[in-house]
């Protein structure tokens, strides 16, 4: 019964590949094996060596950083993204979180993480887009890691534009200020951030200096994609 509800689901609402359009199998989600082959995922390990943790050198402290993909204008992750903070995709959301955690599982962390705190977005926007797809990854990387997500840990302040097409300081402005910490003497001792997506850097910056504003030890960043 259940095989011949999804088989009517899938023949009167067909689905398609978020990146290409073809119709998909049953046992692909949002995106089709195509696709997923040719996207351009890292080859860097987390570390503080990793080009995002690079990116905020001589701005702030930080253990290490790793990224999933690399992103760019008009690519195949430009239409995964938009997919997932768009459109709904929570599901593949998840399911990039799960992968992420995988390939972290991999490397070599001397200190293990502790807690997963996903990057806040604005509370109006979130109740306008129903998810914060932060909070989607970090839940998916907390299945594959068994590492808890702290939501709602971090506040953001402010509802400021959309910083897609702002430059570094200008997006340095926009963020200065706008994140605060709901801490209560919680003993934190490796937390990692979780982000969708790297641009300047500047959005990780004031939330890590949220978090060291109440004493939390340093942290590392996960994001799923890295602008290049």
């Amino acid at each position: 019964m259940q095989i011949l509800a999804s088989n009517t689901l899938d023949f009167l609402f067909p689905r398609s590949c978020v990146v290409c359009g073809d119709l998909l199998l049953k046992k692909e989600m949002e995106i089709c094996w195509s696709c997923w082959s040719e996207l351009p995922f890292s080859i860097h390990e987390y570390g503080p060596n990793n080009p995002l943790s690079k990116a905020l050198y001589g701005r702030i402290a930080l253990r290490g950083g790793y990224y999933f993909l690399q992103y760019e204008r008009g690519s195949s992750v430009s239409e995964l993204l938009k997919a997932i903070k768009y459109e709904g995709a929570k599901t593949m959301a998840f399911s990039l979180g799960e992968e992420i955690g995988r390939q972290l599982l991999k490397s070599k962390i001397e200190s293990p993480f502790s807690e997963l705190i996903p990057v806040p977005m604005h509370p109006k926007k979130e109740k306008n887009r129903g998810y914060n797809p932060a909070c989607i990854l970090a839940q998916g990387i907390s299945k594959s890691m068994g590492i808890p997500v702290v939501e709602k840990f971090l506040n953001k302040g402010k509802e400021t534009s959309s910083q897609t097409l702002r430059g570094r300081l200008d997006r340095w402005y926009q963020s200065e200020g706008n994140f605060e910490c709901n801490y209560n003497g919680e003993k934190f001792t490796h937390p990692v951030l979780v982000d969708d997506v790297f641009t300047t850097g500047a959005t990780i910056e004031r939330c890590l200096e949220a978090l060291y504003l109440v004493s939390l030890p340093k942290a590392s960043v996960i994001s799923l994609a890295l602008t290049v």
